[in-house]
């Protein structure tokens, strides 16, 4: 990446800021997270299984001091379980003014999208994981899926799973 692409936040048109997401599949697709929800991005730590806790929240891992729950967005949005590898990564994000782990199968990199070029979901707020979908951007010929991270977790239920 070029200085001037580093030191300069919008587009050419002022009005039509340039947005970053950090990108991560899931399977076949590719998902994308605002880079301002993300506080760091790391390896598999091991995890404390906790009993009774939603299927999709693997456990707690110790972050430098800090207890973070950890999710599986795979389990969260329903797909098959898959074997966890050198791909494998755990992107930390903070919402709701609490920090979580989500598990995915691999980091893509990071992308700097128009915001013009970020189109909302065809099924709008429709049952399922499409509620945690907020725009949809064409990058390349596959179809990538912004993630909404704040509509993703739903801290009530996240607390009460992980409650000591």
């Amino acid at each position: 990446m070029s200085q001037d692409a580093r030191s300069t936040p919008t587009a050419a048109r002022g009005d039509n800021p340039v947005l970053q997401f950090v990108g991560f599949r899931l399977g076949d697709e590719d998902y994308a997270i605002a880079i301002t929800k993300i506080q760091e991005i790391i390896l598999m730590k091991p995890i404390t299984r906790l009993p009774q806790a939603p299927d999709y929240i693997e456990g707690l891992i110790n972050l430098r001091g800090a207890v973070i729950p950890v999710v599986s967005l795979r389990k969260r949005f329903g797909l098959p379980a898959r074997e966890l590898d050198d791909e494998t990564r755990t992107i930390v994000v903070n919402v709701h003014e609490k920090t979580v782990g989500c598990v995915v199968d691999a980091v893509t990199q990071v992308m700097r999208i128009n915001r013009d070029q970020i189109q909302p979901s065809p099924l709008g707020s429709a049952a399922g994981s499409c509620r945690y979908v907020s725009g949809l951007a064409q990058l390349d010929e596959r179809l990538l899926i912004m993630l909404d991270v704040e509509k993703l977790f739903q801290f009530d239920e996240l607390a009460a799973a992980t409650a000591s």
